[in-house]
């Protein structure tokens, strides 16, 4: 059968930077593609303030590459994003400190962006929706997803990561509309040009948000969006069979999403495959997903009263916290001298001190003897866990 389009799948072996240009390469790279001149969006996942390695937000690797490879193109890259439901986007932005890292380039918070009204064409359940002003303008989007499972939608990658140009509010349109077959229609009309996963840490269980890290060390990358989630899903072990919107999105013609029509380039697909963890209970999160929003909507007309700050402190207690392993601590002092808060001192072992920790992980990250995990319990319980 002839192969209908093209994905990469290239191992973090060295530099993130080297395997994202690897990935774009051999699918045939950006010149040509991005004319100089064209206004590119570059949207990645930023859903909540959690670093990339809990397997939560896009690796700001990824990002710097992905901007040299546009100007290299003569391209004008903007990064945006409009976070999750409940987060500031301009606090996410500051708490990880993305506008310091990536100094001299254009960073967006799209939920203050100006937002436009669209009637989608084609559409079947998401008629109307609100979209920031620099995605519809943008000549060229490349989506920065991350590779996790979603407690809603089985998996989440490139066509999930589009609800990012919405503002929050207009993220309720996309659960009350069937979440599902909104994302079909969202993608109908801002369908991403360029799909780069960062799969170098995932997410499995119950993501996107509150499951736990994969290590995978993989880029994945291709033009057709449904194609990329489609192998994306497989790496984690789900079929297109079981992820409803790429169902949806094949029906109506978005993009491929039978493997057998997609070839794969770098390395093979069943050698980087790992079933991930899955989340349980889709439906019901589904539906409580809509009722939360109706509930939302409901007290914001009728009460002017947000719910948001409210689902936000519900949903800090699972933030992702490092964990002391106490018995790997050989009291070498060298996490004390690198946290940036002075959230670390040895009493024995390391320890913690959760009311100054900024959660950045710098700890977990470089800790020769691995001390540090990452855990969602509530600080109360690590306190105690860890003496």
């Amino acid at each position: 059968m002839k192969k209908e389009t093209v994905v990469s799948i290239v191992r973090v072996e060295g530099a993130i930077g080297d395997a994202v240009s690897k990935a774009t390469k051999l699918i045939g790279g950006l010149s040509g593609r991005i004319k100089p001149g064209d206004k590119v969006l570059i949207k990645p996942n930023f859903i909540r303030e959690e670093p990339s390695v809990v397997g939560t937000t896009t690796n700001f690797e990824i990002i710097k590459r992905v901007v040299e490879l546009v100007r290299e193109a003569g391209g004008h890259p903007v990064v945006g994003e409009a976070s999750g439901n409940q987060y500031d986007t301009e606090e996410i932005y500051e708490l990880l400190g993305l506008r310091e890292a990536l100094d001299g380039v254009e960073v967006r918070d799209l939920d203050r962006d100006e937002i436009v009204g669209v009637k989608i064409q084609g559409a079947t359940n998401l008629k109307e929706v609100g979209v920031a002003r620099s995605a519809l303008e943008a000549d060229y989007i490349i989506s920065l997803p991350v590779l996790k499972t979603h407690m809603s939608t089985g998996t989440t990658l490139g066509m999930k990561n589009m609800m990012g140009v919405l503002p929050q509010r207009e993220k309720w349109k996309m659960h009350m509309s069937g979440l599902h077959y909104a994302l079909v229609d969202l993608n109908r009309l801002v369908k991403p040009n360029l799909v780069i996963v960062d799969g170098i840490v995932g997410m499995e269980g119950m993501g996107p948000t509150i499951g736990s890290p994969v290590e995978m060390n993989l880029i994945l990358a291709g033009e057709d969006v449904v194609a990329v989630d489609t192998v994306g899903s497989a790496v984690m072990g789900f079929s297109a069979d079981e992820v409803k919107h790429l169902q949806l999105a094949g029906q109506a013609r978005l993009g491929i999403n039978e493997l057998k029509q997609i070839e794969i380039r770098g390395e093979d697909l069943e050698a980087v495959s790992r079933p991930f963890k899955r989340p349980f209970g889709g439906k019901a999160i589904l539906i409580w997903a809509q009722l939360q929003y109706r509930l939302g909507t409901f007290l914001l007309s009728r009460y002017d009263y947000d719910i948001r700050p409210f689902l936000k402190k519900f949903s800090d207690l699972y933030v992702a916290k490092p964990k002391v392993n106490p018995e790997r601590c050989v009291s070498c002092d060298q996490c004390v001298a690198t946290c940036p808060r002075q959230a670390l001192e040895l009493m024995g072992h390391v320890r913690i001190d959760y009311a100054k920790c900024g959660r950045c992980f710098l700890c977990m990250r470089t800790c020769p003897q691995k001390v540090f995990t990452m855990s969602r319990k509530p600080t109360w319980w690590l306190r105690i866990s860890s003496r």
